[in-house]
């Protein structure tokens, strides 16, 4: 394992506050499983069992997300490092909610759940980390609750990618009709086609036939 993939995995928040020395230690212990995938691999794929910790140490990763009953689909960049949905290896539902795909090459660092479990057992730091990850998760979830309503629809159509988003930035696409964006927004299908017209004029997002394209969606939540 070189000295720069050590300098990556210390930037995953798994991994923060961890030192070189026990990094080493624990990787030498363990059982990481080093993998390279191409562009267009699937590295994980909806409602498939989460068995493993995904660390993405290199390249680019496409996250897809479908409604449950496949009426619509948002899709997203993901940057390395990260990891993969760590919240899902634990709990009720141990399946992942996103499809993950290479966009280019990419590096991925696995390891197997229980020897994660055994990582936490013997670095206090890793298990701080993993609960301070699963807590952000909660924590977030529960602010979009709390949040005051939108009143404009330009901002409710914003509100509704921004709660179904990994991050609040960077490019994103969402494959929906428009009727089935007028009935989760509880409007009509014109007052939509309007709004979205509206956005589209200012150069915040591009419409095409069941897909909108938004090119750097921080930018769309200034501009509404």
């Amino acid at each position: 394992m070189q000295k720069s993939i050590y300098s990556k995995l210390t930037e995953l928040p798994l991994f923060l506050g961890m030192s070189h020395t026990d990094l080493e230690q624990a990787v030498g212990q363990l059982k990481f499983g080093f993998h390279k995938f191409a562009a267009d691999h699937v590295v994980a794929k909806q409602e498939t069992p989460c068995t493993n910790m995904m660390l993405v140490t290199d390249g680019l990763l496409t996250s897809s997300a479908e409604s449950i009953d496949h009426g619509y689909v948002l899709s997203e960049e993901l940057h390395a490092p990260t990891l993969l949905e760590p919240e899902h290896l634990f709990g009720l539902q141990q399946r992942y909610s996103r499809t993950f795909t290479a966009k280019g090459p990419c590096h991925l660092i696995t390891l197997d759940k229980t020897e994660l479990t055994k990582l936490m057992e013997e670095h206090l730091i890793v298990r701080f980390n993993m609960l301070n990850l699963i807590s952000a998760q909660s924590q977030k979830l529960q602010q979009q609750l709390w949040q005051a309503p939108a009143t404009l629809l330009e901002s409710r159509i914003v509100r509704f990618i921004a709660n179904r988003s990994l991050r609040p930035a960077g490019p994103k696409t969402l494959y929906i009709k428009m009727q089935r964006l007028a009935v989760e927004l509880n409007d009509s299908r014109l007052n939509i086609s309007r709004a979205l017209n509206h956005m589209q004029a200012l150069g915040l997002l591009k419409l095409y036939r069941e897909r909108i394209e938004i090119p750097a969606f921080e930018q769309l939540l200034k501009g509404v």
